[in-house]
């Protein structure tokens, strides 16, 4: 088990109710009455149903009452809601200044249920980071492949276009995928890497375009360069403003493969989209 940044803390403590009554500073809630726990849980709450990390639904809490849901979907729902908590804590916070705690109390969970699920802060951000950059490719993934026998320039116009959309109407998971990332140690850089190659596949596609010999590291090199790009707007704040930057991140893709006045077309049929 990794550290805890909440202060020392033994896995096999009880989990469910009995490791909520044991850790919330209000006391055993079958006690309570007017107490602000009963204002957050409802006047009907018992030692049964007091499970503050448990869910029906992603990211929901537990209706009032009993339930019927299975132990794996209600541990599904925790992951869930733990790493939808990271993104946004980490987003806010910053890697380095995010805790255990500020991510279990966004996502209503206790600090034993955190750790029968990740080993650490730093295993829970790895899961994170997969989640955030596993959207983010599909999502590009979904566009380019979208009309499969389309030119390759117009896959990537809107590959592209849905992957900056996406970005634009989540800036938490941009800055937690693009910027904090940095800040998070040599595994997370090494998923990092892995990720930015993953989409040098739809740059690497468009070799056949061209009758130049094009070196090895041209489909790395240009998304590292749009990455760089990215990481500065983002850091600044203008991640809602990604989508205007397609035209000329096109410009930049299609120009090794298709020349300056090939790619100045395909700049301009961005604009017009």
């Amino acid at each position: 088990m990794g550290r805890s940044e909440d202060g020392p803390w033994v896995k096999e403590e009880p989990t469910g109710t009995q490791a909520f009554i044991k850790e919330s500073p209000l006391g055993d809630p079958r006690t309570l009455s007017s107490d602000p726990l009963n204002s957050r849980y409802g006047p009907s709450m018992t030692a049964e149903t007091a499970i503050e990390d448990q869910t029906f639904n992603s990211g929901k809490q537990l209706p009032r009452g009993r339930h019927g849901l299975s132990r794996e979907k209600v541990t599904e729902s925790q992951r869930a809601r733990i790493i939808q908590s990271m993104i946004d804590a980490v987003a806010e916070r910053g890697y380095q200044e995010t805790r255990v705690v500020d991510v279990v109390e966004r996502a209503g969970v206790s600090r034993a249920t955190f750790y029968d699920l990740f080993d650490d802060l730093e295993d829970c951000f790895l899961a994170s980071y997969d989640y955030v950059s596993a959207r983010l490719f599909e999502t590009a993934s979904a566009g380019f492949n979208r009309e499969a026998d389309a030119p390759w320039a117009e896959r990537i116009r809107t590959g592209m276009g849905a992957f900056l959309e996406v970005l634009a109407g989540w800036p938490e998971g941009a800055r937690f995928a693009i910027v904090e990332v940095l800040a998070a140690g040599p595994k997370a850089l090494v998923r990092r890497d892995a990720a930015l190659r993953q989409f040098g596949e739809f740059v690497e596609a468009g070799r056949n375009q061209s009758s130049n010999e094009l070196p090895g590291i041209t489909s790395v090199a240009i998304v590292g360069g749009i990455n760089e790009l990215l990481y500065s707007e983002v850091l600044h704040g203008a991640t809602t403003r990604l989508p205007g930057r397609l035209p000329d991140i096109v410009f930049w893709i299609t120009q090794p493969f298709l020349g300056p006045e090939g790619a100045a077309a395909e700049r301009e049929r961005a604009r017009a989209t």
